[in-house]
C-alpha cells in the first residue's frame, strides 16, 4: 500500500516536472510576442515620425517654392509695366525744365530794354524749347495701367488638404500575407504561406530568404535572396547546408498591381536532413557537387551506385536530373530500392525501376504504362505516401506524364524516425536508398 502511494507521488511528481518544462517554454515564447509587439510597434513609430518629417519637409518646400515662383512674376509684371512710365516721367522732367529755363529766359530778355534788343528777341523766338512749348507727352489712364492682385486662392484647399492627409499612412497588425508553416527535406525546407487579410486578394506572393536569424524586416545589414514570385502558395529552398538557419518572408500583391504589400515577420528555420548524396566509392562512377551529382566513368565494371545510405524517406520527393546522357541500354535507369545489397540491378524485387526507355518496373515486374524515356535534360521526379503497414503509394512523373502505383515493401526495410522542426511529435516513416544504374560512360545525373 505504502509503496503504491509512493509511486503515485513520484508520478505525480514528474507529471509536475513536465509540466513546469512545458509552461516554461510557452513562458518563453509568450515573452518572444510581447517583445515582437513592443519592437513593432517602436519600428513603425520611428517610421511615421520619419515619413511625416519628410512629408512635412516636403510641402514646406512646394509651398516656398511656389511662393518664390509667383514673387518673381509679380516683379516681372512691375518691371514690364513701370519702364514705359518711368520714361514718360524722364520726358516730363526734361520739358519741366525746359520750361523753367524758357521763363527765366524771357524774363532776362523783357526786364532788358527788350525794344533795343531785337536780335535776342528774334532768337528766344527761334529757341528749340520755346518750339516744344505745345507738345505735352500723352499719360496713359488708370485703367490702362496695371493694377497688381492676387487671386485663385482655393477656398476648399484646407479641406482638400485635410482629406488628403487623413488617408495618409495606415496601421496594419499584420502583413496581409504570412508563412503558415515551415517543413524539413533533405538539403532543403519546404515553405508554405496563406493571406490573412479577407479584404485583399492576393494574385501573386513573392518568398525572400537570407543567411542566420532575422527579427526584423528593417535590419539593413542583412541581404535577403529573391527564391520565388508568383501565384502559388508554397515554395520548396533547395541547396541548403544542414544545421544552419535560415530566416524567411512573404509579401504579396493583388493581380495587376505593381505596388508589393509590406513583409511578412520573418520565421527562421533549419533542416537537420543532409541532402541527398550518391556513394562516392563506388567503382565506375564519380561523384561532384558535394555527392549530390554522379558521372559514369569509361572504366569499372557495371553496376548499381546506390545512395550513401537508406537517406530517402517516404513523405518527401525526390528529382533525378539527367545533365547528360551517353549511349543506352535496357537496364539502365534510376531508381528507389529497400536495400543495397544487389549491385548488379535495380529490376527486381523490393525495388522500383524507371529505365532510359521510360518503362517502369515495380519489383522486377514492368508495368502497362510508358513514361517519355530518359535523356539530356530530362527530371524524373518519385513522390511516396506511406500508407502503413509497409504499403507505400508511389507517382513518377517525367516530363508531366505521371503514373501513380501502390507498392508493398519488404518489412525487412530500415524503417527511420522524421523529426519536424520541433512544433509536433516524430512520425515513423520508411526508409529507402536511391539508385541508377548505367553501362556506358558520360552519363551524369544529380539527385535533389
Amino acid at each position: 500500500m505504502a509503496q503504491q502511494l509512493i509511486q503515485n507521488v513520484v508520478d505525480i511528481m514528474d507529471n509536475a516536472h513536465s509540466q513546469q518544462q512545458q509552461l516554461t517554454e510557452s513562458m518563453s515564447s509568450l515573452s518572444e510576442a510581447k517583445q515582437q509587439v513592443k519592437f513593432s510597434a517602436e519600428q513603425s513609430k520611428k517610421c511615421l515620425k520619419e515619413h511625416f518629417k519628410w512629408l512635412e519637409e516636403k510641402a514646406l518646400e512646394n509651398l516656398r517654392s511656389r511662393l518664390n515662383e509667383l514673387l518673381s512674376e509679380v516683379d516681372v509684371v512691375t518691371a514690364t509695366a513701370l519702364t514705359p512710365l518711368m520714361d514718360c516721367e524722364e520726358m516730363l522732367n526734361s520739358s519741366i525744365s525746359a520750361a523753367a529755363r524758357i521763363m527765366e529766359e524771357g524774363k532776362k530778355i523783357l526786364g532788358n530794354n527788350p525794344n533795343d534788343h531785337i536780335e535776342d528777341l528774334v532768337k528766344f523766338k527761334d529757341n528749340p524749347d520755346t518750339r516744344q512749348l505745345h507738345s505735352v507727352p500723352e499719360i496713359p489712364c488708370l485703367a490702362d495701367v496695371p493694377y497688381l492682385s492676387v487671386d485663385n486662392f482655393h477656398p476648399d484647399l484646407e479641406k482638400k488638404l485635410h482629406k488628403l492627409f487623413e488617408n495618409e499612412g495606415r496601421v496594419l497588425e499584420r502583413a496581409p500575407a504570412q508563412i503558415s508553416e515551415i517543413e524539413e527535406r533533405p538539403g532543403s525546407l519546404l515553405i508554405t504561406w496563406a493571406e490573412v487579410d479577407d479584404e485583399v486578394e492576393a494574385g501573386e506572393f513573392c518568398l525572400q530568404y537570407c543567411y542566420g536569424r532575422v527579427q526584423s524586416n528593417e535590419d539593413k545589414n542583412i541581404t535577403f535572396h529573391t527564391a520565388y514570385t508568383g501565384p502559388n502558395t508554397f515554395c520548396t529552398i533547395r541547396h541548403l547546408k544542414t544545421n544552419t538557419p535560415y530566416s524567411f518572408r512573404v509579401c504579396s500583391r493583388p493581380e495587376g498591381e505593381e505596388k508589393w504589400s509590406i513583409w511578412s515577420v520573418p520565421r527562421t528555420a533549419h533542416t537537420t536532413i543532409p541532402h541527398y548524396q550518391w556513394n562516392n566509392t563506388t567503382e565506375g562512377y564519380s561523384t561532384s557537387n558535394e555527392d549530390k551529382t554522379a558521372t559514369r566513368l569509361s572504366e569499372g565494371t557495371t553496376r548499381v551506385l546506390y545512395s550513401s545510405d537508406n537517406s530517402y524517406r517516404c513523405g518527401f520527393p525526390i528529382t533525378f536530373r539527367v545533365l547528360d546522357a551517353g549511349e543506352k541500354t535496357p537496364f539502365d535507369g534510376i531508381g528507389l530500392s529497400a536495400n543495397d545489397e544487389d549491385t548488379e540491378t535495380l529490376q527486381r524485387s523490393n525495388s522500383i525501376f524507371v529505365a532510359t526507355s521510360g518503362s517502369v518496373f515495380v519489383d522486377g515486374q514492368e508495368m502497362k504504362t510508358k513514361l517519355p524515356m530518359l535523356t539530356r535534360g530530362s527530371a524524373a521526379t518519385i513522390e511516396t505516401e506511406d500508407l502503413g503497414n509497409g504499403k507505400v503509394r508511389v507517382s513518377i512523373e517525367v516530363e508531366g506524364k505521371a503514373v501513380t502505383f501502390d507498392w508493398k515493401v519488404d518489412q525487412k526495410a530500415d524503417v527511420g524516425r522524421l523529426m519536424g522542426l520541433g512544433m509536433g511529435p516524430a512520425s515513423t516513416s520508411v526508409c529507402l536508398y536511391f539508385g541508377m544504374r548505367f553501362s556506358h560512360e558520360d552519363w551524369k545525373v544529380g539527385v535533389e
